[in-house]
């Protein structure tokens, strides 16, 4: 059976089109993808590290905007691995003795050595109401019996024109944060 394309159905496409393109628009979102590398650390005594990201406003490091993720051991008893924040010193001046914990969508368990992948999307509070700028993703890790690592990468939130922002740092040799990768995306 063949279908006949009347004029009616030929002025319906552009139509259709611009619907599925308003649709398509309305469906995106900005977001921002955090890509951490724990290197793998020869030791005998080795444990995951603990860690915290958070954003940094450009023109003042003091004035935290909020917190991304807490990695903290979130198995010990009594909250024991709380207690043990206080060693991501940075993180904890600036916005960690505040922030109760355990917080939603925050916090989560330790990791070993790999390659993580962390997406956020302008969805969450935190991104929702982050106004547009310059930022600096501020990410520290500490280990017991371990070093410290505190790395920032700055990043532009939204108002690039459709331009995505990227920026890398590296931790280097014998560092507790081999890399670190910040990109965000219109």
């Amino acid at each position: 059976m063949k279908t006949a394309f009347t004029r009616e159905r030929l002025l319906a496409i552009p139509l259709l089109l611009a619907g599925l393109g308003l649709a398509a628009g309305q469906a995106r979102s900005a977001a921002l993808e955090v890509e951490v590398t724990l290197p793998d650390i020869a030791s005998a005594a080795y444990h995951p590290p603990y860690l915290a990201a958070w954003i940094e406003r450009a023109d003042d490091k003091q004035s935290v905007a909020g917190t991304l993720a807490v990695w903290y051991d979130t198995r010990l008893r009594d909250n024991l691995g709380k207690i043990f924040l206080k060693e991501l010193r940075t993180w904890w001046r600036k916005a960690g003795s505040t922030l109760a914990l355990p917080a939603d969508g925050v916090s989560g368990p330790t990791r070993g050595a790999g390659v993580y992948l962390l997406r956020f999307s302008d969805r969450q509070e935190l991104l929702a109401a982050l106004p547009e700028g310059k930022y600096l993703l501020a990410v520290e890790v500490a280990r017991e019996q371990g070093g410290r690592t505190v790395l920032h990468v700055p990043f532009a939130w939204k108002g690039t024109d459709g331009i995505t922002d990227a920026g890398r740092q590296d931790g280097g040799a014998g560092s507790e944060l081999a890399t670190l990768k910040v990109t965000a995306k219109p």
